[in-house]
């Protein structure tokens, strides 16, 4: 990954990862966590929620939700599946958003979950 910007990095590793996402056990938490992984009720996730913070610290919202499943990463384009509900039961919404990751300066990820995906 030759760009620096961290957030496009951060975002590409998240897509590949659930986009291979199996059936690993791993302490590890945060954003860097090299796996999705299972927990005692689900036995693989394929999903790693975040929420993305803009350059003046606002919390991005759309369609009046601040969770997001990352679902490509093209260049400078990142499409987001907007979720609904709270951690770890989320649910897609069918709605995405097409984003700038160069519009954002934080990106907070949740604990992994399985969502159907859409």
């Amino acid at each position: 990954m030759r760009n620096n910007n961290c957030i496009l990095n951060l975002l590409k590793v998240i897509d590949l990862l659930q986009r291979n996402s199996v059936n690993h056990c791993n302490n590890e938490k945060g954003c860097i966590r090299p796996f999705l992984g299972p927990s005692n009720t689900v036995s693989c996730y394929n999903t790693r929620p975040i929420s993305l913070y803009t350059k003046d610290g606002s919390l991005f919202t759309f369609s009046g939700s601040s969770v997001f499943r990352v679902e490509r990463v093209d260049d400078d384009c990142v499409v987001l599946q907007v979720l609904s509900g709270v951690n770890p039961n989320y649910t897609a919404t069918g709605e995405v958003v097409t984003v700038s990751p160069r519009c954002f300066c934080a990106i907070r990820c949740f604990p992994d979950t399985s969502i159907t995906c859409l």
